[in-house]
């Protein structure tokens, strides 16, 4: 009887603390009733200036993950795999971004991409500040540690004798990381990316210090609310909760199907099936 007070305890107060999260979480989505102008909302979220910036985010969002996949996973498996001088530091480099405010970000940025900088004079037909450019600049700073942490747990997680028998049987290092180590990793990889891009959708403190024009969607949330209001910046919140809950879709579908593939001997480098790596 004890026993069972005591489980029944923990139960209810850990659906309390639950009960209570979720209430925190969903009751700011239940107040934009209160703000919801059923009349102009059609007509509100149809702005030119509205699309165009929902369009621009999701473009920008986009490339500027891609930069960091291309990038950022590199890196991470140099940082799980590879010991060196400095490592630690080096760490701390790709954690400063997560941590940092974002307006001190975007000052970091403005300062090393302004106009009298030396890559302005490199390249002076770029326009780095106020511009597409910018944007992805400031995107990618802001959004490249949560690819580098997702991949380097997920690099971290598998097994390396994995790895060491694809080489033993003279698989090259590059195919060893193809064939081997990104599909074990691709779990952990994707996390990453979507958090990356959701990341990016987001930011909006890098982004107003280096590229305020043209505006991102964030950017047009916090316009429109210094003009009219919440009232006014309904919309384009409303564009975004959309946009998130399809993304947040997409990812739970992808994770299902990688969770319900079935890995068997052949999936692995072993003696019997090494010629899959040639």
């Amino acid at each position: 009887m004890k026993i069972a007070a005591k489980l029944i305890s923990f139960k209810f107060l850990i659906c309390l603390l639950s009960a209570l999260a979720l209430l925190y979480i969903v009751y700011p989505f239940a107040s934009i009733v209160t703000f919801f102008d059923p009349e102009n909302i059609i007509s509100s979220i149809q702005r030119p200036e509205l699309v165009d910036a929902f369009i621009l985010s999701i473009v920008t969002a986009s490339v500027s993950t891609g930069i960091i996949i291309l990038f950022g996973i590199p890196l991470a498996y140099c940082l799980s795999r590879y010991n060196f001088p400095g490592k630690s530091i080096l760490f701390v480099v790709v954690v400063i971004p997560l941590v940092l405010p974002p307006l001190a970000s975007g000052a970091l940025l403005l300062g090393v991409f302004n106009p009298s900088s030396i890559l302005n004079l490199w390249f002076p037909e770029i326009e780095f500040t106020q511009s597409i450019i910018g944007i992805i600049v400031a995107q990618t700073y802001v959004a490249s540690p949560f690819m580098i942490l997702a991949s380097l747990t997920a690099f971290g997680a598998i097994d390396k004798s994995l790895e060491d028998i694809a080489r033993i049987l003279g698989k090259k290092n590059w195919k060893v990381f193809i064939q081997v180590s990104l599909p074990l990793a691709k779990r952990g990889i994707l996390i990453g990316i979507v958090m990356t891009w959701i990341r990016a959708i987001g930011e909006l403190g890098a982004t107003l210090m280096l590229a305020y024009n043209p505006h991102t969607i964030s950017i047009q949330i916090y316009e429109d609310n210094a003009i009219g209001g919440l009232t006014y910046a309904i919309p384009s919140i409303l564009l975004s909760i959309i946009l998130s809950i399809v993304l947040v879709l997409l990812y739970t579908t992808l994770i299902k199907k990688i969770d319900t593939i079935n890995f068997d001997r052949n999936d692995f480098p072993t003696l019997e099936n090494h010629r899959r790596y040639d």
